[in-house]
């Protein structure tokens, strides 16, 4: 299948059902001096570009092994190199489609703003895309790469604060979504962002930004969406700024020297810019490792730059200053703010509690556009539960991959997921036609849908 997009034509492969493009370019490399800038339109090619693999995962710290190596990271098949090129992104098309003017679902992997890419396991996403909807993974800039925030790279009537780079290639891959569906058979008027953990957090703030207006009409945030999600920061740059300065300190660049003159601004700027990416990461790994042994948290996330964000965006829900679109939004039973707690409930939540309460707020403003969802399937193999990013597998109906000893009950929970997935991406509702079994989450019945396997 060859597809023409604004910038050349692509050549995609076939496999289990789904036509599937990878790698596609969405901005010019971020390398040289587009390093610590905004993304920029790719290039255009001529001939067919052969959209047959997947390219680099954005530069990230090595794996450290850990529950997580084993539940994600131990397939080789899915290990990429690392590359400051990496803006691009993967299409799944179903090859069996009733129409040609599907609904787009682009999905914003997770990895605290400094590891994972859209090629990852679990998101192998041809049982949901063969649900009837065209679905879309994306890369963006990890770490320092993607949210390094210093008035050093401000740019003046562009950037001014400098930082959110991350978020400013989201938006351009969105915006690449939203100009090129259509020639995939896609509807580019029925998008759907949905993301988990940190992709899910990129969404919130995206969803307070005047920037991200009239790009899609549904959002999913699985693990890191809600009001006052304890896990999700809108950092002052003054705090951004501090992290920088240490940063800068390791590479050389000391102190206030670089305001002294606009030659030795410049000379810091040059030394940014020529430092090598392995360079970069080892004084990254140093500033990340100083940062949680103070207990500051992660070192490099989204920033209040007043472009992007104007300011804190729980206090812009409050205002009611939110793209209001459809809402389904959840946490796990043993999420991350749930470890090490005795008694696991939805009451104890608190990453559930301010999915409830985002969704309450949204329903006063939108009647019937906001639902909630509580996964509780505890997966065998180990006593870790209904663990953060445990939904996935379900989601994307990747279980084969998975190396837990998984049963039917599990196949057919992710059946039913997809289902409710692809459902609200079609019509920004999860229940089948007819049915109402998932309730919208109100002031009045505060319901949410427990995901779980048939006991």
């Amino acid at each position: 299948m060859i597809v023409t997009t604004k910038y050349g034509k692509i050549e995609g492969i076939t496999e289990n059902g789904c036509e599937i493009f990878k790698g596609i370019p969405y901005a010019k490399p971020p390398v040289g001096k587009l390093r610590f800038h905004k993304p920029e339109k790719p290039e255009s090619w001529e001939g067919i570009y052969r959209a047959d693999k997947f390219r680099f995962r954005s530069m990230q710290g090595p794996d450290r092994g850990g529950f997580y190596h084993k539940e994600f990271y131990s397939n080789p098949e899915f290990d990429l190199p690392m590359s400051e090129d990496s803006l691009y992104l993967n299409i799944w098309i179903p090859v069996n489609r009733a129409e040609e003017n599907l609904p787009v679902a682009i999905y914003v992997h997770g990895g605290a703003f400094m590891g994972g890419a859209g090629s990852n396991l679990p998101f192998v996403c041809n049982e949901l895309a063969k649900s009837g909807v065209i679905v879309v993974t994306i890369n963006y800039r990890l770490g320092a790469f993607g949210f390094l925030c210093h008035p050093l790279l401000g740019v003046a009537g562009e950037n001014e604060a400098g930082g959110n780079y991350g978020l400013w290639d989201q938006l351009e891959a969105v915006t690449w979504v939203k100009e090129n569906i259509v020639n995939f058979g896609g509807d580019k008027e029925n998008i759907t962002v949905f993301g988990q953990s940190a992709g899910a957090m990129s969404l919130q703030a995206l969803a307070v930004t005047e920037k991200a207006e009239g790009l899609y009409q549904r959002m999913i945030l699985q693990s890191g969406g809600g009001y006052r999600n304890p896990l999700a920061e809108y950092r002052r740059i003054e705090q951004a700024s501090e992290m920088a300065e240490e940063l800068l300190e390791a590479l050389g660049i000391h102190g206030k020297e670089w305001m002294e003159s606009e030659e030795k601004r410049q000379a810091a700027l040059d030394a940014l810019y020529k430092t090598s990416a392995k360079d970069m990461m080892q004084a990254v790994g140093k500033v990340t490792a100083s940062s949680f042994e103070q207990k500051k948290g992660i070192p490099f996330v989204p920033v209040i730059d007043g472009e992007l964000l104007k300011k804190d965006g729980n206090l812009l829900i409050e205002e009611g200053k939110y793209h209001h679109v459809s809402y389904m939004l959840g946490a796990n039973a043993n999420d991350l703010t749930a470890e090490g707690q005795p008694d696991v409930s939805p009451e104890t939540n608190l990453m559930h509690q301010g999915d409830v309460a985002f969704a309450r707020m949204a329903n006063m403003h939108d009647s019937n556009s906001a639902y909630v969802y509580y996964f509780d399937r505890k997966m065998p193999g180990d006593e870790s539960g209904a663990f953060h990013s445990a939904e996935l597998w379900y989601v994307f109906g990747s279980l084969d991959y998975c190396w837990r000893p998984l049963e039917s009950a599990d196949y057919q929970l992710s059946k039913k997921m997809i289902s409710y997935w692809s459902n609200f991406m079609k019509t920004g509702n999860p229940n089948e036609q007819g049915k109402d079994e998932w309730k919208p989450c109100t002031k009045e019945e505060p319901y949410f849908q427990v995901l779980d396997v048939d006991k």
